[in-house]
């Protein structure tokens, strides 16, 4: 298990910056070939086949049991991981239910408006518009379409830089409400 300095195991928030880090510069396995048959990415509703408020056991139905888990400091939620897929998920504990779905950096899986890994950020403005609230972070800025349930980070420097590198799918409107409870 990854620790900080202090030995302590690494919060959810402290695992979604190392994936952030690690799905960017990191070319990731695709799905194995049952599984890529839901590779739309649709806002609020799903990406890859994962669908928001399905069941943990379900996506690990579909992605694996080669996966790491981990309870978020409120503990209103846990983390699943997929080290090999470009996939992380947010579950609800109280109802087991998906809430979030992170699509790390990959062109295997398109939004339903044409948005994938390495699209430019007029490319994300064009299909679902300039009316988002914006976050930046160390490496990326957070696009977030809270009403329609989407986010896109777009990397900062480098190759990357103002290009997607990763999508969020979750419960439209409840973004804040989820990366508080994270």
């Amino acid at each position: 298990m990854a620790t900080n300095g202090r030995g302590r195991p690494l919060g959810v928030r402290a695992v979604i910056r190392i994936l952030a880090v690690a799905l960017v510069g990191v070319a990731l396995l695709g799905l194995p070939a049952a599984a890529q048959t839901g590779s739309n990415i649709i806002a609020g509703q799903s990406a890859g086949g994962l669908r928001i408020g399905t069941s943990v056991s379900d996506v690990i139905a579909a992605l694996g049991s080669l996966y790491e888990s981990e309870d978020s400091e409120s503990g209103k939620y846990t983390l699943y991981d997929w080290p090999l897929k470009p996939f992380a998920v947010a579950v609800e504990k109280e109802s087991g239910r998906v809430v979030l779905v992170l699509v790390g950096f990959t062109d295997a899986f398109r939004t339903d408006k044409g948005i994938l890994g390495g699209s430019e950020r007029q490319a994300v403005e064009t299909a679902y518009g300039k009316e988002y609230t914006s976050s930046e972070g160390g490496r990326s800025t957070r696009l977030i379409y809270d009403e329609l349930g989407i986010a896109f980070d777009l990397g900062r420097s480098g190759a990357l830089s103002s290009k997607v590198t990763q999508i969020f799918i979750f419960v439209p409107g409840q973004w804040k409400a989820i990366m508080e409870g994270l």
